[in-house]
């Protein structure tokens, strides 16, 4: 694996590192409590990270740099950074309409166990991806992100760390609300 790629695949290690804990720590009527009516529940919430990830590595690993290799530049740099520091602010934003499409075809588990296996399949999926990711493609397009357009690998490394970040603070709200199950 390339030094630039490990280095953000660290990031993304250690930010799946805390959903773990969440699926060890919290029963199975914690992690679906919802604390509004419509509300994402923890679990929702981490099936929608699982359903973000899963359909963007399906994107990159059925990418043909034969039919579209080019570089990105400084405008998805700049729409990169505008991206992330969205992200890490606690607004909420609609998810892509396309990941609602997608998460019934994927047949996510219910069971915080069953899901937690099948979320670190697809992060296996992704280690091998960047593991034989060639290095003179790095700052090529090769994921096109809904709301800003073609990313590089090491961008769509940033989407994902600012991503779980930004669902943190969900999670956090969900898990101080006055009525979570103790």
């Amino acid at each position: 694996m390339d030094s630039k790629i490990q280095k953000h695949w660290q990031r993304m290690e250690e930010g799946k590192a805390y959903y773990d804990a969440l699926l060890q720590v919290f029963s199975p009527e914690q992690l679906n409590f919802h604390p509004e009516v419509g509300s994402w529940s923890m679990l929702d919430v981490m099936q929608h990270l699982y359903t973000s990830e899963h359909i963007s590595l399906q994107f990159m690993q059925n990418f043909d740099f034969n039919r579209k290799n080019e570089k990105v530049g400084l405008k998805a740099a700049v729409k990169t950074m505008m991206l992330v520091n969205r992200l890490n602010s606690r607004k909420k934003y609609q998810a892509p309409k396309i990941l609602g499409e997608k998460k019934e075809s994927l047949n996510i588990s219910e069971d915080p166990h069953q899901f937690s296996h099948q979320w670190d399949k697809i992060r296996s999926d992704m280690f091998t991806f960047l593991t034989d990711f060639d290095k003179e493609k790095i700052g090529h397009f090769i994921f096109s992100h809904p709301a800003v357009g073609k990313l590089n690998i090491l961008q769509t490394m940033q989407f994902f760390v600012a991503h779980m970040k930004h669902h943190q603070y969900q999670i956090e709200t969900i898990n101080h609300h006055k009525n979570f199950p103790k």
